[in-house]
């Protein structure tokens, strides 16, 4: 069927040309609008619900709020972890989905078995589901930062180093918005409109104080007047709304009815005097609802007059209650907002469109304002890109010069290398069409395939050159001569078949990446698909276009040779420069940037399509004389000691278990993000107040390192479901300077260091005699050559009370919402008492700190404080407060709204509206004595102290409490440094398990990279051995011999042994990374094996057919035709493998970790797997086939032999 394909594309040129056309044309539009980032996403379908219960403990909101949730939503279809939060007045519910969950189908899942609940949520408490975003949904943070202005220029904000307008010379003005300004800014003006912005789930909002209006009331003037606390309440709300009276009509016009009694309502007369006096209307309508707020009336007195609220209590603005704080490169507290991308967006669009917005809203904030990037993912998506974009290059250019080296026909190199840049963009457009995005995953599955793309091309072309090779001599010896498209066919038909099914091969030794699930699969089937298109690219391309091509440049002339000299030299020149000239003339935009590369491209392919090049014999060719040069003796000694090289190759595939069990295993590589994320842990029940001056602190600290460029700092929870963080956890964001060479910088000894300068300096710009300290270096600090040690980051950042840890911002988003484990390690403890799971947890921690085999390797390892909030409790005494006609839930609403502050309504002013709140003062809040003495209005009139009603004690207790799948548990955290995960888990559970004895009902998880590692190793268990056997069976269909199929299986083994050692040479542990390079490898080994027995079968046949077989003899000189003679083509096609992986080895910057650990394994095993396969492949073909001709060889007569 191959060949008849052939066959076809080559007397059907004109359609094959058109159908190229128009995948160049598809894939040239894909490349342009394909979706762009820098990693896939690897956060799991989620659903998160959020529930607000304002001023409860989180015991309460445990009880009363997540449990009920989190249970319920145990019941949701294909949910397989169900994770709760709970935290002072918020609770948080995770939902997480099996792969493969539509998210939105999910969401509605949810929100039906929310609806289901009914009345089990207490009043007060309204769950709300989170954005429809993931775990790397955070793309874009900013800050609103002030600073001084120019009246007369106020667009510009200035810093403190500058006092007068480099513009007018005028003295600059210092803004006066405060953070609540800022707050109202971020809230009410930006929030909204970038919210609108395309691929915008939620713009959360961090730092600052929100406007409260609080009213603080003296419980002895209310005592004094009589006044239940009640009546206020209700006094402010029925005081603070308007109203509609439908319709009226008057002289035949409708008027719409309706009455003005929101607080601070202005007339449009008063906005406009305000504005006339320079005041701002934000400032006069909050001072008219002070006013307004003072004077509402709460009664009359014995006398008549009105009680105004005024007389019994204070009004004033102040800030709500907040959980997060804000600080920007330790300069102090800061407005911040976060941008969370929709799912399945394109995040380089979404960035794009968002500073797009932003630039326009800078042009509306007040004077003194402006907004600075903190965070930015469009910087590591574009060097994500052009990492691989460059080693894209690097690739197709070096793979193009082998092709041009062995082949010495540029000609015939250009058609072998066409099939690579035609193969990617053939790649970009089925991607596109599979809507897989642009990462450095996706676009790693095209790096890794550059060389085995071009390697069918090149066998063809080979193959093409050697039949007119042949041609020639057959027509030199009298044959009849045909035509040279029937030539190509022939050569295209004889190896397409067997290339094809080899292709295939590859493709199908992916199909265990395709069974991963969870974050290995998220993370490695882009790969693994593009990887796959790549391939089925290059095998199309290879029977359609390929063939084409050969016969359309395969030959000495490309003109008709009938044609005059004149003629072709006039063709060819208009060919050549009139293209050219058009290029460099024509006034289109588009090629401004690149012409002149455009022009030089064109003049250089058209001279080499249309000037005469002769076709060198195979045995002029110096590369192929010195390669058969080499290789001649090594095949002489090996066919003459053929047990002897077996046993050595078999020794050697035995020492590999040397090195392979040296070996450690992680689950992935680390992914240099190029910035940093500071997450200190700290002791629970920090206030608000001394978490931001640690936070200013630490980033002030970090801020001084001349590799940092800037520091965002986060302290507690911004506003949204997607940040469950208590006050006591810290985020700092570390953005790094992009130029390395404002880093400090290490001597680097070199053989000439001590040379002359003048010799020196030459070399040094090849090999520089420094360079930059790296990030880890920069974390943990450096030692300079014969010098001290200088301190890093973890060393300088030493605050009493905090526990550094250092990651990475997007990995740690995707760890926390996946597993909830922000550390390389985690263990979770599981159980029904927090203060059993605490104690747990705490010898957990002291074990793996102090045990032989985890002691020396543990860098932190810190149990939550899960009983280490403070409560103060107020325990009612039924009895007591029966005999004054009062109920507990008389008694909590003094609680609630008295001691804690309870917000009762909201301001409506404008589009923004702010809370009003009722407390008592703070001075009968902050002391037990005080708190005893606070009144509840009993139905008699009588005012009852809190104290003789209730016990009112302090205590410890959760500060937040965690549970999964509706059980209670608490987690260790664990960093380590000098060990690879998998050996420090094995060591670590051993020791757990022989010194915590776990009471009844109580369990360990061990969580983080160990649980994904272990996932993805049982599923490749499983998958690898299944794709073997599909393997084996293509093989088979392609060699239609079992014998075959041993041989070209032996090729596994021989890779191996260039894989584990080269590992092991480099460093590197067996993650998962790694093993997708070993995955790929077998399809490599396949598809080499396959082209060795395809020449040594093809020289036996043509033997066969010559009817030269006829003694063991014939053999030998069969196996050495197809072994020696046609080094060439082989050498070509493991070149263009090794050296398309090459670049990989080099690549510096995000994402080149990972395509590294992918490359070694098959630059190893692509290495020893040929080398041995030319030593051991004849010597097993030829005992092969010896055993089979056997009978032929002893009844053959000695003429014959």
């Amino acid at each position: 069927m191959i060949g008849r394909i052939i066959q076809w594309c080559v007397y059907n040129r004109a359609m094959v040309l058109l159908l190229t056309a128009f995948v160049i044309a598809a894939g040239i539009w894909s490349a342009k609008h394909i979706n762009i980032d820098a990693i896939p996403d690897l956060s799991d379908v989620q659903v998160i619900i959020r529930t607000e219960y304002p001023g409860q403990a989180p015991q309460i909101v445990e009880d009363q709020v997540t449990y009920p949730l989190t249970t319920a939503m145990l019941a949701v279809p294909y949910a397989k972890v169900v994770r709760g939060y709970s935290m002072f007045g918020s609770s948080f519910v995770y939902i997480i989905f099996e792969d493969g969950t539509d998210m939105y189908w999910a969401r509605s899942r949810v929100l039906e078995q929310l609806s289901s609940l009914g009345n089990r949520l207490p009043a007060g408490a309204t769950p709300q589901l989170g954005p429809d975003a993931t775990g790397v949904g955070w793309v874009y943070e900013y800050v609103l930062k002030t600073g001084k202005y120019c009246p007369d220029h106020p667009h510009t904000v200035y810093g403190d180093d500058i006092d007068t307008c480099p513009i007018d010379n005028q003295p600059l003005v210092r803004s006066e918005l405060d953070m609540a300004d800022l707050r109202g800014l971020q809230d009410w003006y930006l929030r909204y409109e970038l919210t609108a912005v395309d691929g915008v789930s939620e713009v959360a909002p961090i730092g600052g104080m929100v406007k409260q209006y609080q009213v603080t009331v003296d419980p002895v003037k209310l005592l004094a007047f009589n006044l239940p606390l009640g009546k206020i309440k209700m006094a402010i709300q029925r005081s603070n709304i308007d109203v509609g009276g439908r319709l009226i009509e008057m002289s035949e016009t409708e008027y719409m009815v309706r009455g003005i009694g929101y607080l601070g309502s202005l007339t449009d007369q008063q906005i406009a005097e305000a504005s006339a006096q320079g005041q701002r209307v934000e400032e006069l309508r909050a001072q008219t609802v002070l006013d307004e707020l003072g004077e509402i009336a709460l009664g009359a007195d014995d006398q008549g007059r009105p009680i105004y609220l005024r007389d019994v209590a204070e009004v004033g603005l102040g800030p709500e209650i907040r959980r997060g704080v804000a600080d920007w490169n330790g300069e102090g507290e800061t407005v911040g907002g976060i941008i969370i991308m929709r799912y399945g967006e394109n995040a380089r669009t979404t960035i794009d469109h968002v500073k797009a917005k932003l630039r326009e809203l800078e042009k509306g904030l007040p004077p003194g304002v402006a907004i600075e990037a903190a965070y930015d993912r469009s910087d590591l998506i574009d060097r994500s890109i052009d990492t691989l974009r460059h080693t894209l290059f690097e690739e197709i250019t070096i793979v193009s010069l082998v092709c041009v080296l062995f082949l010495l026909h540029a000609r015939s190199a250009l058609v072998a290398a066409f099939v690579l840049p035609l193969g990617v963009l053939a790649t970009l457009a089925i991607m596109v069409l599979f809507d897989i995005s642009a990462n450095i995953m996706s676009l790693g599955g095209i790096a890794i395939s550059i060389g085995v793309m071009v390697d069918s091309s090149i066998i063809m072309v080979e193959n093409a050159h050697k039949h007119v090779e042949y041609e020639k001599e057959r027509v030199a010896e009298g044959g009849e001569p045909r035509s040279h498209r029937s030539v190509i066919a022939e050569a295209a038909a004889e190896v397409g078949p067997s290339l094809f099914f080899a292709l295939l091969i590859i493709v199908v030794s992916f199909l265990p990446i395709f069974v991963l699930g969870e974050q290995a699969g998220r993370m490695f089937k882009p790969l693994a698909y593009t990887k796959s298109f790549a391939m089925a690219a290059g095998a199309v391309l290879a029977i359609t276009i390929i063939p084409v091509l050969m016969g359309f440049f395969i030959r000495e002339r490309t003109l008709p040779a009938t044609w005059s000299s004149s003629r072709q030299w006039l063709i060819s020149l208009a060919v050549i420069l009139i293209p050219a000239g058009v290029l460099a003339l024509m006034p289109l935009p588009v090629l401004r940037d690149y012409r002149w590369a455009m022009v030089i491209t064109w003049v250089v392919l058209s001279a080499l399509v249309i000037v005469p090049q002769k076709i060198p014999h195979e045995h002029r060719n110096p590369i192929s004389r010195v390669l058969e040069a080499m290789y001649n003796p090594l095949f002489n000694f090996v066919m003459r000691y053929r047990l002897l090289t077996l046993v050595l190759a078999a020794a050697l595939v035995l020492v590999t278990v040397i090195p392979l069990r040296q070996l450690g295993s992680e689950f992935m590589p680390p992914l240099e993000e190029g910035d940093l994320l500071y997450m200190p842990t700290t002791d629970p029940g920090l206030s608000m107040a001394k978490a931001r001056e640690l936070l200013q602190q630490t980033d002030k600290l970090i801020a001084q390192f001349p590799e940092v460029e800037k520091v965002f700092g986060k302290a507690g929870r911004a506003e949204t479901a997607t940040d469950p963080a208590p006050p006591s956890m810290f985020e700092t964001t570390i953005t790094l300077r992009r130029d390395k060479a404002q880093w400090r910088q290490i001597p680097v000894g070199r053989f000439f260091s001590d040379w002359p300068n003048w010799l020196k300096e030459p070399l040094a710009d090849w090999f520089p005699l420094t360079r930059p300290i790296t990030v880890d270096e920069l974390v943990y600090g450096y030692a300079l050559p014969g010098g001290p040690h200088v301190p890093g980051l973890n060393e300088i950042v030493q605050i009493p009370g905090l526990t550094n840890a250092w990651t990475m911002p997007i990995k740690t988003r995707i760890d926390m919402l996946s597993t909830g484990i922000k550390t390389p390690i985690g263990i979770k403890v599981m159980g029904p008492n927090l203060s059993t799971l605490a104690q747990l947890a705490d010898q957990i921690a002291t074990v793996v700190k102090t045990s032989e085999g985890t002691g020396e390797f543990t860098t932190s390892a810190f149990a939550e404080k899960s009983v280490g909030g403070n409560y103060l409790d107020i325990d009612i005494h039924r009895d007591q407060i029966a005999r004054y006609g009062l109920t507990v839930g008389d008694v909590q609403d003094v609680i609630m709204s008295a001691l804690g502050g309870m917000n009762i309504s909201h301001t409506v002013e404008g589009l923004q509206r702010y809370p009003i709140n009722v407390r008592y003062p703070r001075e009968l809040r902050d002391n037990l004595p005080a708190l005893k003495q606070a009144l509840v209005a009993a139905p008699t009139g009588a005012q009852v102290p809190l104290g003789q009603l209730a016990d009112v004690r302090i205590h410890k207790g959760p500060p937040m409490i965690k549970s999964e799948n509706a059980r209670l548990t608490s987690w260790v955290f664990v960093d380590i440094a000098g060990i690879d995960v998998g050996s420090y888990v094995a060591n670590a559970q051993q020791a757990v398990a022989s010194q915590v004895t776990l009471p009844q009902g109580y369990s360990i998880v061990w969580s983080g990279q160990y649980e994904y590692m272990q996932a993805a190793r049982a599923k490749l268990m499983v998958a690898a051995p299944l794709a073997g056997v599909l393997i084996v069976l293509l093989l088979y269909m392609s060699t239609r011999s079992w014998l075959r199929v041993g041989i070209v299986l032996l090729a596994v083994p021989f890779s191996l042994i260039g894989a584990v050692w080269l590992l092991w040479l480099m460093d590197y542990h067996l993650s998962l990374a790694v093993w997708v390079g070993v995955i790929a490898l077998a399809g490599l080994d396949a598809e080499t094996g396959v082209v060795m027995l395809l020449y040594l079968d093809t020289s036996f046949n043509r033997f066969e057919t010559e009817g030269r077989m006829r003694s063991p003899d014939d053999l030998w000189l069969a196996v050495h035709d197809g072994a020696v003679k046609r080094i060439r083509p082989k050498t070509m096609t493991v070149m263009a493998i090794f050296m398309g992986l090459i670049p990989l080895l080099w690549a510096h910057g995000a994402g080149a970790d990972t395509m590294r650990r992918l490359a070694v394994p098959m630059i190893g095993g692509v290495t020893t797997s040929f080398i041995l396969e030319l030593l051991i492949y004849p010597v097993l073909f030829y005992l092969a086939k010896r055993v089979a001709l056997h009978h032929r060889f002893s009844t053959a007569t000695p003429q014959d032999k």
